[in-house]
């Protein structure tokens, strides 16, 4: 879980443009064990993030989330 954290917290490093993948279960201890506070919501994911009473628009609404293609889950 730390490249996630480094991934969302640093983006001057050289990993930064890189498409880290990471499993379900890393993704789930990550967001299970971090908050996040929005700033200006640039640099926000809107699907995944947890922007809503903290949770995410992919946790909130899962079908919705399953329409979306894969290459707008990081869309910010």
């Amino acid at each position: 879980t730390r490249w996630l954290w480094f991934s969302r917290t640093d983006n001057t490093r050289a990993w930064a443009g890189l498409d880290l993948q990471f499993t379900v279960e890393e993704r789930a201890f990550f967001f299970a064990s971090t908050t996040m506070q929005i700033g200006n919501s640039m640099e926000a994911l809107f699907w995944e993030d947890r922007w809503i009473d903290g949770r995410s628009v992919r946790e909130t609404a899962p079908l919705l989330y399953a329409c979306i293609p894969k290459r707008r889950h990081k869309l910010r």
